[in-house]
């Protein structure tokens, strides 16, 4: 991919600058067409994407590239830039809500399997609550808490 970046010309381009909360950054994605043996390793890939975003953090400068396939023939700049953002967004509400309200990243534990089997079983838990319409696990906890009947309702469903 990172090849495909440096040697190619961009199939599209897109940026985006933003002043928000104490931070500054600003976007490029360009995305280039797959090599023939890229799709041919990979069935189905068109593009390789990278996406670029520096800024200024709390003083501290920054720069991170990330890299991404797609599989879409119509893609354009400015759509890819959406999926990646709409992306980050969810993972980083799912962390944000397993770490704040389920205390995931100070719970201890650390051994074997599991920290991974806690994790799945938050992420269920996660999802259930969601499914069952409450907008946040705090919302969701207090409605469960020390009612096992009510819970296994929302499961079995």
């Amino acid at each position: 991919m990172q090849q495909a970046a440096a040697e190619g010309a961009a199939a599209g381009h897109w940026q985006e600058s933003e002043h928000n909360r104490g931070r500054e950054v600003q976007r490029v994605l360009d995305f280039f067409p797959a090599s023939a043996q890229a799709r041919a390793e990979w069935p189905g890939l068109v593009w390789f994407v990278r996406l670029v975003r520096q800024g200024r953090r709390q003083g501290q400068a920054y720069e991170r590239s990330s890299y991404y396939i797609c599989s879409c023939e119509k893609a354009d700049a400015a759509m890819l830039a959406e999926a990646i953002r709409g992306h980050w967004g969810i993972e980083n509400r799912v962390h944000w809500e397993k770490d704040v309200t389920l205390k995931e990243d100070s719970n201890g534990i650390s051994k074997g399997q599991a920290p991974e089997n806690l994790s799945l079983l938050k992420s269920m838990a996660l999802n259930i609550a969601r499914r069952s319409g409450f907008l946040s696990m705090k919302d969701a906890t207090m409605a469960f808490a020390n009612k096992i009947t009510l819970m296994t309702k929302y499961i079995r469903t």
